[in-house]
């Protein structure tokens, strides 16, 4: 018997900067026993479609390296389109004091001579506007240098062109500064290949064989290619050399393609072609442009075969990739401590001469760290976060939530976790057995909604007692109107008095 389905389109989160079309994550669609309805490319001002059977209630969860994912629960038939948003975590700060000290720091464009000589750029072109936010210009090899403060200069290698945002990568003012592209379907497949997200890698890279439009950009192109390479898969990597032919044979980009040639000339047991793409690596005295690259060069030399063993290429390569592969840091681009471009090292100077760049300075600001341009006059004074400014974004509502809140949640049990997924599954063990009325996720929060008119308080609290003694949960947050407990005990019955204490104080705080 064929079962009715329904057709509902899922958009793309809201990623500042992103183009029309640019690949920023991907989500998925899982029924109600989480099997896997369908699998879905996340692009910039897009929607694409799914059909899941009609009535029946789902889940729509991804994934993006730009922004964490809303997850937002649908049913078939009610829900035409599913707009995503970012979730704001449940431990983020309300209050207006500041932790910790400001730090300052600084940006230094580089260039590569025709020579092959690094030279520091005029940073007056860089700034961008109200963000922390650089850009390169046009004209050939670029690394960005970020240094100040306690933090040890970082060199990270960058294509032309293209604008990056600066990110704390830890919580800590004085800690390191990332720089990743604003938006990018390449850095997306790149972090995903990273990261270990094979599901979410795949669907990312499936736009890029389907959709040649797409084609083109450095990141997204090499993306799809080291991929391939890490899979072992000969056949696509050579027909990806085939459509992609020279088109990165200069630039940033043309070591990362030797090293691809070099991957398939191993694997296709050409030894001469191998030496000779390995000696015009040694003769670029470049690293690639993406790290990945830098992996797969440092795992094929470890590997020598007989006919290389004594090649002077490999030898010559592997005494210029030591340093880089002992400064790494763990980046999509190829990142690496250095007090210079041509210079990696393990533990640089801790200070450096910042000629020649443009000032900036890290706060903590309530919940995040943000960045502040410190120079006027046609350089941005205040920086943001960018992964934050795609809350704007509506999500659809369940009947039964209003859009106001705190008020469009009274009358109802608020059940709080880091985690979405638990959630999801507690929202169907409580609907399945019956627990509870009516559950609901709230729209840009990690929580879930319970109707408290038809709830059992005795077996949701066994429930919850339970997800704590499994080791799934850590702790709950609960709260009913204006009450509020943590529930971190495994037993039931002091669960069960808990959650009976907290249904009594919240009522009391109901108009």
């Amino acid at each position: 018997m064929s079962v009715a389905t329904a057709h509902v389109d899922i958009v793309a989160p809201a990623v500042p900067g992103a183009r029309p079309g640019t690949v920023v994550g991907a989500a998925e669609v899982l029924d109600r026993g989480n099997r896997r309805l369908g699998r879905v490319p996340l692009r910039a001002e897009m929607s694409t479609p799914v059909e899941i059977p009609d009535e029946e209630r789902c889940l729509v969860h991804g994934w993006s390296p730009y922004l964490a994912v809303q997850p937002v629960v649908v049913t078939g038939g009610r829900t035409p389109q599913v707009v995503l948003s970012a979730r704001r975590a449940n431990g983020e700060s309300t209050g207006g004091e500041n932790f910790g000290r400001a730090a300052n720091g600084w940006v230094r464009l580089w260039g590569r001579e025709p020579d092959g000589r690094w030279a520091v750029r005029d940073p007056s072109g860089m700034a961008t506007g109200g963000t922390a936010t650089v850009a390169t210009p046009v004209g050939g090899t670029a690394a960005l240098q970020v240094g100040g403060g306690r933090r040890r200069p970082v060199c990270t290698l960058v294509p032309e062109g293209s604008l990056f945002t600066l990110r704390p990568a830890e919580c800590r003012p004085q800690g390191r500064v990332e720089v990743r592209p604003v938006a990018d379907s390449g850095f997306t497949l790149l972090e995903a290949l990273r990261l270990g997200e094979w599901g979410w890698a795949a669907v990312v890279e499936r736009v890029w064989w389907e959709d040649p439009g797409v084609r083109g950009t450095p990141l997204f192109d090499l993306a799809v290619a080291y991929l391939a390479c890490r899979r072992g898969d000969l056949e696509r990597v050579s027909r990806w050399r085939e459509e992609t032919g020279d088109r990165h044979a200069s630039g940033l980009a043309r070591v990362d393609v030797l090293t691809v040639d070099a991957w398939l000339a191993r694997r296709h047991g050409e030894w001469r072609d191998l030496a000779g793409v390995l000696d015009r690596l040694a003769d670029a005295g470049e690293a690639p442009l993406v790290a990945e690259g830098l992996d797969l060069l440092a795992a094929e030399l470890a590997r020598p075969t007989l006919e290389l063993r004594a090649s002077e290429p490999s030898e010559a390569l592997r005494r210029l990739l030591a340093p880089y592969l002992r400064a790494a840091l763990p980046s999509s681009l190829t990142s690496f401590t250095a007090a210079h471009p041509q210079e990696p090292a393990h533990r640089p100077p801790m200070k450096a001469q910042a000629g020649a760049s443009l000032p900036f300075r890290v706060e903590r600001d309530k919940s995040a760290l943000r960045i502040q341009w410190r120079v006027q006059g046609g350089v941005p004074t205040d920086g943001g976060d960018y992964a934050l400014v795609g809350e704007r974004a509506l999500l659809p509502r369940e009947p039964g939530l209003t859009d106001n809140e705190p008020e469009g949640l009274r009358g109802w049990l608020i059940v709080e976790d880091e985690d979405p997924m638990v959630l999801w599954r507690l929202a169907r063990r409580l609907l399945d057995e019956e627990m509870a009325a009516g559950v609901s996720l709230v729209p840009g929060r990690d929580a879930l909604a319970v109707a408290l008119p038809g709830l059992r308080v005795g077996p949701v609290a066994t429930l919850l007692a339970s997800l704590l003694r499994e080791g799934r949960v850590r702790r709950l947050g609960l709260s009913v109107g204006g009450a509020r407990r943590e529930l971190d005990v495994a037993d039931a019955a002091e669960a069960e008095r808990i959650l009976a204490v907290l249904l009594q104080g919240g009522h009391r705080s109901l108009p």
